[in-house]
């Protein structure tokens, strides 16, 4: 039952960020090494620790901890206890020990899979054997508000797990969700920035996100933010990733605004077993380094994980050619990357959890290299406080708090800023911070054995605060924008037999945009949407292995006040702009096959008033911005992972999208063309190679199609089509167990040195090696 907290606290952050970088992680590591006085288990056993708790809950805890997959059927274990487990122990004699006492048993299927079910109940065993072809353990989808395995959720879902990301060596979490199926990334010019995502066909909207990224189920910034990424993926380098989870389709039934294209929540780790320690340390051609260290504990009472990360290079992209205005790089785009966290849970007893959380991120980036004062900097913490308890077998009710400060500084050279070619001097400056704080309870209510309620409530503020400031004319301006929400939902989820399950609900909001000002002067007028969302899924089981779904929803981004009300200058007010607003459809399939497992998805959404910037004059030139009208997208998307014998496992990934403006009254030359940033192709594929428990090794490739950058789909403003690879090999290093478990590994980026495109000017993407160790003490 463990949940983890969410938060952001700036005091308990900024110390952590600014650990030295070298000397303190090593500090670190030696502190916790000293003071732990450390037992350090026989490699082939595994340490766990799992208190007394739900037997599902604890299931999922050991075949974490242990590294094996477990089988077994979720609803049969309903209402059933375990007196939990502790010490070193062999797998298979850990889940021994974990079933003892209750009316469960198991038998193993592999070496390292075991399937687990009832001892007379002929149901189960049923369901057992049907789950033994099954690739993965069951994986718990948490982005839906409730814990179910993927296959009993009516939405397209995938999974990025711990082994997922192991296997690679991404420079930022956003290159994991690459290599899933609908999901693609604008990269931004700073090549530490936050990049765009885009998921199903929809991005580059003017009015904000159109994907709602989540930090451990909570948005991590305001909807009034104009920073781009929103800190999200920002917070948590790979290391401290236990899994991420990307529901594709229309999710602001559940999670109100910016959920258009669908939902990503990355869930960091928290620590499992005695008092130990982790060090990441790897290096790559170019100067690049990474620097990481862990520490924690857990018992029956409290667990803790507290975790520090650098990343630096002196920079491995640049652009070759001159963009838009004429400059261009001068040496590769340097950044670092330093990055901080703790994660903590205290069980006043087995079925209470008090959290807190902490996280906090810094990036400092080169929009051009070798241009000193042409930089982006972003920073971000958040701090979480939560509280969850499983009053008894019928309802569990949750409540989270987070509190989170996101900053973005741009610094523009006299070349960028005012043309003057040549001069690198400092001319302006444009700092954005964002200030949020959110509370969310939910109460999930189990009214039946076949019915499962779950009602929630939230309120949300928020303040963006602009402030620009021309250098050389010595002229600043301030803009400030706040925001109130509060958003009830409900979901219902009814079984109507074995075969049949039904989820519906939806998501009443009231947005209220206010207090804005520039210079303290008012400037806009308050304004407040109502908008109701609703969503309905049905899933149908033809068989334990296969099963079919057929869902509808809708999702909107509202129109904040800075774009409906802008004035002055080469602006004109709009005060009726209305918000974006979307109607989507969906029918899929998941199929487990006896050595690959198969998900497919056919879907359309009608997008509607879609905001954009319209010059509506040129003489003098104003601007406006304005609903465009219609636009439509209809995909595509499959998956297939093997596994086959000898320890091969192949995937393949694809998506079409079509994604076309079909109504446009203010440019009707937009009309049947492609929506900007929106690739209609993508195709991911590769293979993993385990041929025994000391060796992985993986090799994939991305292809994506060409894509263009304006809504007319002009030649100078499209991106090429492209293709690279990436390989990484690791292997368990043959070391004692009393100085810990240690991996070694060796990663290419980018195998083939192609030259691709992710912005609107063409970037060159050098090939990068990595060597590095990894070790747990």
């Amino acid at each position: 039952m463990k949940k983890k907290l969410r938060g952001a606290l700036r005091p308990a952050t900024s110390w952590l960020v600014s650990f030295p970088r070298i000397a303190g992680v090593s500090a670190l590591m030696a502190a916790s090494m000293l003071a732990a006085n450390l037992a350090f288990a026989d490699p082939a056993k595994a340490t766990v620790n799992i208190p007394p708790q739900g037997l599902s809950s604890a299931l999922k805890a050991l075949a974490s901890q242990t590294n094996s997959q477990l089988l077994f059927a979720t609803d049969a274990l309903q209402g059933e206890r375990t007196e939990g487990v502790s010490g070193s122990y062999m797998p298979e004699e850990a889940l021994k020990r974990l079933l003892k006492g209750t009316h469960f048993t198991y038998r193993m299927t592999d070496s390292n899979t075991f399937t687990v079910q009832s001892d007379g109940e002929k149901k189960s065993e049923a369901a057992a054997a049907a789950r033994k072809s099954a690739l993965l353990p069951e994986v718990v989808v948490t982005a839906t508000k409730t814990e179910r395995e993927i296959t009993d959720v009516p939405a397209s879902v995938s999974v990025i797990d711990a082994r997922d990301i192991a296997r690679q060596q991404p420079r930022k979490t956003e290159e994991l969700l690459k290599q899933v199926e609908g999901v693609d990334v604008n990269a931004s010019p700073a090549t530490g920035g936050a990049g765009m995502i885009i998921l199903r066909g929809v991005g580059g909207s003017f009015a904000g996100q159109t994907t709602q990224v989540l930090v451990d189920g909570m948005a991590t910034d305001s909807v009034v933010s104009a920073i781009n990424g929103r800190g999200g993926l920002n917070f948590l380098a790979a290391q401290d990733i236990e899994r991420i989870e990307v529901v594709r389709g229309p999710a602001s039934a559940l999670y109100g605004p910016s959920a258009v294209g669908g939902v990503i929540n990355v869930l960091p780790k928290r620590w499992s077993g005695p008092a130990g320690a982790e060090v990441v340390a790897n290096a790559g051609s170019h100067n690049s380094q990474t620097l990481g260290a862990a520490m924690g504990t857990a018992n029956d009472t409290v667990d803790f994980r507290l975790s520090v990360s650098d990343f630096r290079t002196d920079g491995y992209i640049a652009q070759p050619n001159p963009d838009s205005g004429g400059s261009k790089d001068l040496a590769a785009r340097d950044w670092t990357d330093s990055k901080a966290g703790f994660q903590a849970g205290i069980h006043p007893s087995a079925n209470q959890e008090l959290t807190v959380s902490a996280l906090s991120y810094r990036t400092n980036s080169a929009q051009l290299g070798g241009h000193p004062n042409d930089r982006l900097n972003n920073d971000g913490e958040t701090m979480t406080l939560g509280y969850r308890h499983e009053l008894n077998d019928r309802a569990t009710f949750k409540v989270f708090y987070r509190k989170s400060r996101v900053k973005a500084l741009g610094l523009y050279d006299d070349e960028v800023y005012n043309g003057n070619m040549g001069s690198l001097i400092l001319a302006s400056t444009n700092e954005r911070v964002s200030d949020s704080d959110s509370l969310e309870g939910q109460a999930d209510l189990r009214l039946s054995s076949n019915n499962l309620l779950t009602l929630g409530l939230s309120h949300d503020t928020g303040e963006h605060k602009a402030t620009n400031t021309d250098v050389l004319a010595n002229t600043t301006r301030v803009d400030i924008t706040k925001s109130e929400m509060t958003g009830f939902f409900v979901q219902d989820e009814h079984r109507f037999s074995d075969a049949w399950t039904l989820i519906a609900g939806g998501r009443f909001d009231r947005i209220s945009l206010f207090g804005d000002s520039r210079n303290g002067v008012p400037r806009y007028k308050d304004s407040t949407e109502t908008v109701f969302n609703p969503r309905a899924g049905l899933r149908y089981h033809l068989s334990p292995a296969t099963s079919f779904y057929a869902s509808a929803g809708t999702a909107y981004v509202p129109a904040l006040n800075y774009l409906k009300f802008i004035s002055g200058g080469t602006w004109l007010e709009n005060p009726d702009l209305k918000p974006e607003s979307s109607t989507s459809y969906e029918i899929g399939l998941n199929q487990r096959l006896g050595w690959a497992s198969l998900r497919a998805a056919v879907f359309h959404t009608d997008y509607r008033d879609k905001i954009s910037s319209v010059r509506v004059s040129s003489a003098p030139v104003r601007n406006q911005y304005q609903n465009i009208g219609k636009v439509t997208v209809d995909g595509l998307e499959i998956g297939l992972e093997g596994k086959l014998p000898g320890g091969w496992q192949p995937y393949v990934n694809y998506a079409y999208t079509d994604s076309k403006i079909k109504e446009n009254p203010t440019d009707p030359l937009t009309v049947g063309k492609e929506v900007q940033r929106v690739a209609p192709h993508k195709l991911n594929l590769g293979v993993v190679y385990t041929p025994n428990k000391t060796w992985d090794a993986r090799v994939g490739g991305r292809y994506v199609s060409e894509r263009f950058f304006t809504d007319r789909n002009t030649p100078d403003h499209r991106a090429p089509g492209y293709f690279v690879a990436d390989a990484k090999a690791s292997a368990k290093l043959p070391v004692s167990s009393g100085i810990g478990q240690w991996e070694a590994f060796a990663a290419i980026n980018n195998l083939f040195d192609k030259r691709y495109t992710e912005w609107e000017y063409e970037f060159a993407d050098e090939r990068n090696f990595w060597l590095g160790v990894n070790g747990k003490f």
